[in-house]
């Protein structure tokens, strides 16, 4: 009987787990500037042609067929039409919860123009609407701070799905790797959370420095972050939401002015990019066999998530074409992505299994310099490795270590001076078993921030959750590393943003360098019977895809 109950609580959990899967997204309404003269506001609108525009009047709200911009008479123009009802979430939605499903994203191809409309509007007139008339537009953007509450939820959705797998080892004692297995207390690791104040509350913006364990791999990051409130004062937080002691060198803010609607995108290793245009993949198959597009090409939380399990190769292989762009553009790969929950799991349940020998395991480790420790990395297929076609073969182009697994990033991976494969560009992207999950690539045209356009604020204000100044420590990159040695400990950072201008556009990025240490403390003798099936290159991976299997068949055979 406990058996049966444990099976149907497990059960519970994982299909509890899979439906925060398809939760809901969040979009937000991003008013354009209401100081652009009628001649910038025409060349904005212009710029903005291949959104669905909804006109907003005070005879009713329309789909404005086929808009076009007369740039010499500063109007727009094109056919009222009824609003399809794909398009009429935003108009609906008087609760202002700015949900939507990954199922219908059509709100966020969304511009609103709000303006005034003679009695002769009706479906099926035509319209010349003169910008100087329009009072507002409101371009539709997907939420990606809100969305990162529902991700942490989904975070907490693999969590749940952990302690399924604490019921199956009590309870499930049919297969052989589950019978000795201990369970680590789960989701106990992770890195710095940022959060960035929107002018009402400090919303979360991802992590910092994942990955970095030990103080020979400390390194820096570079975080964007979309909610910041932009002012002559600018606040954020990092704080220690988890099991862990984190040592922070440095929180530089680095502003990037830019144009309206442009997009900065930055490399992990630091240069900043602005995007001129992203074209979409045409093909995308997973282990040559698994159809993969409509998984990579819009973002919408539906992930290439690595995870063949009717491979043989511990290494799953994503390919991606493209049709090759005009010659001459300066060319970087965007991708939306996070190395994946379900390897936080697996690497917390792996190092379970030293038992009481872990803290002397972790020692040998921290002894280790950053290269063993990357070959460690490698040999167990962790970073997301990614290469070109080239005329002389495949090329590597980067690896991709961690961004943390709580929020999606976006981020540049720089393609100068690589002469790519003609008409079709192929890239190849390879990691272990369900370690990484990526939710959209592009191909982007793209050119380097020029260092005139970046500002690089030190904080001016730092001080911790008792109001202890901490500036000193985290002024510079100097090893002196502000602590955040236990769960609940915060650091509120004020920028002073002197030059800050209302009819500008800025993007804001997170510098930081440091290091985290988590804290674990297992019990019970060295799993040697797992050590020694384990304990190998590509066995991190391949305890993944085992894992992984028993997990799917449990919840499987559970349904029926």
């Amino acid at each position: 009987m406990k058996d049966q109950h444990l099976n149907q609580l497990s059960m519970a959990i994982v299909v509890w787990s899979l439906l925060f899967v398809g939760a809901c997204n969040y979009y937000k309404p991003i008013p354009t500037s209401s100081k652009y003269s009628p001649s910038d506001k025409t060349k904005e609108i212009a710029s903005l042609n291949e959104k669905t525009f909804i006109i907003r009047s005070n005879r009713g709200d329309f789909l404005l067929q086929n808009p076009a911009v007369l740039l010499d008479q500063e109007a727009l123009t094109g056919t009222l039409q009824l609003v399809p009802e794909e398009n009429q979430l935003y108009i609906k939605d008087d609760s202002k919860k700015y949900a939507y499903s990954s199922s219908n994203p059509a709100v966020l191809q969304e511009l609103h123009v709000y303006t005034p409309l003679d009695s002769t509007a009706k479906i099926g007139a035509k319209v010349s609407i003169p910008v100087s008339g329009i009072s507002k537009m409101e371009l539709i953007q997907k939420d990606k701070s809100k969305s990162s509450t529902n991700t942490i939820i989904l975070v907490s959705g693999v969590t749940l799905g952990a302690l399924a797998v604490t019921a199956i080892t009590f309870g499930a004692a049919t297969a052989e790797a589950v019978d000795d297995m201990a369970t680590p207390p789960p989701g106990e690791s992770s890195c710095p959370f940022v959060s960035a104040y929107d002018g009402k509350e400090f919303v979360f913006q991802g992590e910092s420095f994942g990955g970095a364990l030990f103080p020979s791999i400390a390194r820096q990051d570079y975080l964007q972050l979309p909610s910041i409130e932009m002012g002559p004062k600018v606040q954020l937080l990092i704080s220690n939401e988890r099991n862990e002691h984190q040592f922070i060198d440095m929180a530089d803010l680095l502003l990037v002015e830019h144009a309206p609607n442009e997009k900065v995108l930055v490399d992990p290793q630091g240069p900043l990019f602005l995007v001129h245009e992203m074209k979409k993949p045409k093909g995308a198959i997973l282990n040559n066999k698994n159809e993969m597009l409509d998984r990579i090409t819009e973002s919408d939380n539906v992930y290439c998530s690595f995870n063949d399990m009717a491979s043989s190769s511990l290494l799953n292989e994503l390919i991606v074409k493209f049709d090759h762009p005009s010659q001459g553009k300066d060319l970087a790969l965007y991708l939306n992505l996070r190395d994946s929950p379900w390897l936080e799991y697996i690497f917390e349940q792996y190092m379970s299994m030293y038992g009481e020998d872990y803290q002397a395991f972790e020692k040998s480790m921290e002894a280790k310099s950053a290269e063993e420790l990357y070959q460690w990395q490698e040999m167990n297929l962790v970073p997301l490795t990614i290469s070109v076609k080239t005329k002389g073969g495949w090329k590597e182009v980067s690896k991709t270590r961690f961004v943390g697994p709580v929020t999606n990033r976006e981020i540049a991976i720089s393609l100068e001076g690589i002469e790519l494969n003609e008409p079709i560009v192929e890239v190849s992207f390879k990691t272990g078993f369900l370690f990484w999950e990526i939710d959209q690539i592009s191909l982007a045209s793209v050119t380097k921030v020029s260092p005139e356009s970046i500002q690089v604020l030190k904080p001016s204000i730092a001080e911790d959750e008792t109001g202890k100044d901490q500036l000193d420590l985290i002024s510079e990159l100097d090893d002196k590393f502000l602590e955040q040695p236990e769960t609940g400990n915060k650091t509120y950072l004020t920028y002073q943003f002197g030059e800050f201008s209302k009819s500008k556009a800025y993007t804001a990025f997170l510098h930081t360098g440091g290091y985290y240490k988590i804290y674990r403390d297992f019990t019970g003798p060295r799993n040697e019977k797992f050590l020694s099936k384990y304990e190998k290159p590509g066995g991190l991976a391949e305890f993944s895809k085992n894992r992984f299997g028993e997990v799917y068949q449990f919840a499987s055979s559970s349904s029926k």
